[in-house]
């Protein structure tokens, strides 16, 4: 069985061959002597491209949010660490046009590199096919429900912790960082808040924002397994 190609992986099937070459360039890739460019142009339109769908879809997704949690929801989302792992489910690294000398001095394709590419990828499905063709790209390869689900929930445990402790008249909870352990590119955080006259609740995640919505969700969790009350 041959494995899939590039645009059956993605999904999409592109009329215009030379966008899809042209987002999967590496600015050190050889061509440049023929006039052929690198994806950082198509990285720039796909990075508005792609935030306009992800805002579209919460919009549609969250009716009950605000601007304030829609705002961080939507940053949690579009970073470099989830566009890499959109990038490895697609093989962009394996895709992705560099210097040979570059993949021989074993560099590779870094995350980074990786990450723009996706966004120059729904920058040339947008000019290719269009909005509907890109939003269709993001929906199925963000996994946005369960991105969404999980960060709302999160934001809105930190702001029901807050809102609790300014009804009760007690200081505002306080988080700890106890540990960042592991590589840079894999990291476990480990944080506990601290409301005041009541004990310490952890919480852990990859990021430190994703520790204390942890650590925020587990302390209303423990206050009202007290009986302090419904934050």
């Amino acid at each position: 069985m041959t494995s899939p190609t590039f645009e059956e992986r993605i999904g999409y099937r592109f009329g215009a061959k030379d966008l899809l070459e042209e987002a999967l360039r590496h600015g050190s890739a050889p061509g440049h002597e023929e006039g052929k460019r690198s994806y950082e142009r198509l990285e720039f339109l796909g990075d508005a491209v792609l935030n306009l769908c992800v805002a579209q879809e919460m919009y549609r997704m969250l009716p009950l949010a605000g601007e304030g949690v829609l705002t961080k929801t939507r940053a949690s989302i579009i970073n470099n660490r989830n566009l890499a792992k959109v990038a490895e489910r697609i093989d962009v690294p394996g895709s992705l046009r560099i210097d040979p000398s570059v993949r021989r001095k074993g560099a590779g394709v870094t995350r980074k590199m990786a990450a723009d590419a996706v966004e120059a990828v729904i920058g040339a499905i947008f000019l290719d096919g269009g909005h509907e063709a890109a939003l269709r790209f993001v929906r199925s390869h963000f996994r946005l429900p369960d991105l969404m689900g999980a960060l709302v929930a999160g934001f809105d445990a930190k702001s029901r912790l807050q809102e609790w402790c300014q009804g009760e008249h007690l200081p505002l909870p306080a988080y700890t960082l106890l540990s960042a352990d592991g590589p840079p590119h894999d990291r476990l955080f480990r944080v506990e808040v601290r409301v005041e006259g009541h004990p310490a609740a952890g919480g852990s995640g990859t990021t430190r924002k994703e520790a204390e919505m942890d650590a925020a969700a587990k302390a209303i969790s423990f206050l009202l397994a007290a009986g302090g009350g419904t934050p």
